[in-house]
């Protein structure tokens, strides 16, 4: 069995450090895929009756320009105690020794170079006991890049409101099939109880039993049509990826998720994640008001193998539960494919947003903080929102 979705990273700086947010990290596994014919708790007692003895396979990487490889590329074989990651397995029936991976080389850790319509990756494992070889191709997603949002300045601050919706706007990534799309919106949660011992005693909210939470919404997959997956390297405006998120479907979502209060007397509290006050001209296009950091955006764009592999085991609703087996790798089983994964957490909020969050028609039973700036930051609930 040898599996292996290899993710390209981002093309842009989204965590300000001056570079682009590349991945270099690629892992491919390789395991056997039958134990054989006799009992499978006799195989249990074998430590290696998943993994392969890794001095008896050879496992390189090829770059493929016209059908034809290229030189070799060995793989590092990784266990767990080399990584920064944990592969320790669970207690079961079989071996528990830790998991093997096969890791790419410094010399092809960055995909991007080599990346064009006309090249892709070849991964291939030989059997020295057998001889046998399998292997699987894939091209690389190229990087993602967004036009909105940003990762700082006024293009970063979601406005939700009337008139006013969030745009999502990704440049065509070559080769990728599709888009998903998740949005996650963090809070806090507070007790009552917890509520109350702040009032009385003075501390800033919130600060006693309290819970963070969250809601996570998966907007409609995009697929790519075929200008947009043969994109170059600067696509034009056209051919990107748009979506919009309105204010009345965010929040009617997030009304759903959240149980509701009776504002009078409620059970729980809430506060919208990493409220804070900003100035005019500390970030460019952002003016003096609060805002709040509690939306996390992640995109993933996925290559046509990628996205057949989902697609033929994503769940079905018909008489017919059978799903079609799908498999791209040359004698073996198993997968081999590419995307580029986009994280941007901590997005902003403006003011107008949380407002229709604290008080606004849909939402306004969730018990929501309001905020105004009277002298320093106060903090109110319910009718005392809804006075304002």
């Amino acid at each position: 069995m040898l599996y292996a979705i290899l993710n390209s990273g981002v093309g842009e700086d989204l965590d300000l450090d001056g570079q682009d947010d590349i991945n270099y990290d690629h892992f491919v596994r390789v395991q056997k895929s039958f134990l054989g014919t006799g009992s499978a708790y006799d195989y249990a007692n074998i430590s290696d009756s998943i993994y392969y003895n890794p001095e008896e396979l050879e496992v390189f990487v090829q770059l493929v320009q016209d059908g034809m490889p290229e030189v070799k590329q060995e793989l590092d074989f990784i266990e767990n105690t080399a990584l920064g990651v944990d592969l320790f397995k669970e207690d079961g029936v079989f071996s528990s020794s830790n998991h093997y991976l096969y890791k790419f080389p410094a010399s092809v850790s960055d995909l991007v170079p080599f990346q064009d319509l006309r090249k892709k990756f070849r991964i291939s494992v030989v059997n020295n006991l057998t001889a046998d070889t399998t292997f699987a191709e894939t091209n690389i997603v190229r990087p993602m890049r967004l036009t909105q949002p940003r990762s700082t300045g006024g293009t970063s601050i979601i406005q939700w409101g009337e008139g006013y919706g969030f745009n999502i706007k990704i440049k065509a990534s070559t080769n990728a099939k599709m888009y998903a799309t998740l949005l996650r919106f963090n809070y806090i949660e507070q007790s009552k109880d917890g509520y109350l011992y702040d009032i009385a005693e003075g501390n800033p909210l919130p600060t006693t039993g309290i819970e963070y939470k969250f809601v996570e919404w998966t907007l409609s997959d995009v697929i790519a049509n075929d200008n947009q997956l043969n994109a170059s390297a600067n696509p034009p405006a056209g051919s990107s990826i748009n979506l919009l998120v309105s204010a009345g479907t965010f929040f009617e979502f997030i009304q759903t998720q959240i149980s509701e209060q009776d504002i009078s007397n409620p059970d729980f509290y809430r506060y919208p994640l990493n409220s804070v006050w900003m100035h005019s001209g500390e970030e460019t296009g952002v003016i003096s008001g609060m805002y709040h950091g509690c939306i996390d955006l992640n995109i993933t764009a996925v290559n046509s193998e990628l996205h057949t592999y989902l697609q033929a085991n994503a769940p079905t609703t018909g008489l017919n539960q059978e799903r079609p087996d799908y498999n791209n790798v040359l004698n073996g089983i198993g997968h081999v494919s590419s995307r580029s994964v986009l994280n941007m957490n901590n997005l902003r909020i403006n003011q107008s947003t949380m407002d229709s969050i604290s008080f606004g028609e849909i939402t306004q039973n969730l018990n929501f903080a309001c905020y105004k700036n009277i002298n320093g930051i106060v903090i109110d609930f319910g009718f005392d929102c809804q006075e304002d």
